[in-house]
């Protein structure tokens, strides 16, 4: 069906959002205890939709000259593995877009803990709570929030990575089928001479090769996101291992060999002094 005007496919990241929502946090029982304002999540364009809706008239009308060529069992085969294969790179954009906010907030919270420390606690306060509320912030919380970024830094990439190379993938397919189909259809209207027909089957036998390649063309992307994904699963490794008791969360974090007695109410003047005041 045609409107009229040029097909539109609309790609990741050119939509624009409409209207903010608002995160509830509460705590462990329910109450809440701020109110936070979120971005409001991106919406998806409809490329891929688009894209299947532009491209079923195209395969049909190639299925159509594969059939007459007296070779199509195996062109179809290779037309239903190149075209089972495509993606919705929204999905992998959308991830991207996540990983990239979730590393800024953690780089934020990290500040915030560290700022809080430095300007609230260690100006106005000494003590042995509070050297050891500073060796947790600097060798404990610091470092976790460290690795947990650069986590999330590497998670974004690897989805903008995907991202690219199954919207590569989906426009390869489409301009394989866009070129293609008017050729077939062409070729195959001439199929009743023997000359036709000779060129028919070679004209298929070039869409098979392309279409093969195309098959090619998503194991690697495949290949590719297992060993990303791989390597980050060995930086998570590395995070469970510094901060969990035999990189194991099941097993509580590493013990700080605090004394039980920081935790006694009548001690508490012993470990947290003023600045400018003394024990009582």
């Amino acid at each position: 069906m045609s409107t009229g005007e040029p097909p539109k496919l609309i790609l990741p990241g050119q939509s624009t959002p409409t209207a903010n929502q608002q995160l509830h946090v509460a705590n462990a029982r329910g109450t809440v205890q701020r109110t936070v304002t979120v971005a409001p999540g991106r919406t998806d364009p409809g490329f891929y939709k688009r894209l299947i809706t532009q491209l079923n008239p195209l395969r049909q009308s190639t299925r159509a000259a594969m059939a007459m060529s007296g070779i199509g069992v195996a062109a179809l085969a290779l037309d239903v593995a190149a075209t089972l294969n495509l993606g919705n790179p929204f999905l992998f954009y959308d991830r991207r877009e996540q990983w990239k906010e979730m590393a800024g907030l953690l780089e934020a919270s990290r500040s915030d803990l560290w700022r809080s420390y430095f300007d609230d606690i260690s100006p106005n306060w000494k003590g042995a709570a509070v050297e050891t509320l500073q060796q947790y912030v600097r060798f404990n919380i610091n470092g976790l929030y460290g690795q947990l970024a650069k986590v999330s830094e590497a998670m974004s990439g690897t989805m903008h990575g995907q991202y690219k190379q199954v919207l590569g993938y989906d426009l390869s397919v489409f301009g394989l089928y866009a070129t293609s189909a008017p050729i077939l259809r062409s070729v195959a209207a001439m199929s009743a001479h023997p000359v036709g027909k000779v060129a028919l089957m070679a004209q298929v036998g070039l869409f098979m090769s392309a279409a093969g390649n195309l098959v090619k063309q998503f194991a690697d992307v495949y290949n590719s996101y297992e060993g990303e994904l791989n390597k980050l699963e060995l930086k998570l490794n590395d995070v469970r291992g510094a901060f969990y008791r035999s990189g194991n969360p099941d097993m509580g974090a590493r013990d700080l060999h605090l004394t039980p007695n920081i935790e006694d109410p009548s001690m508490v003047d012993d470990y947290w002094i003023p600045v400018g005041g003394e024990a009582s």
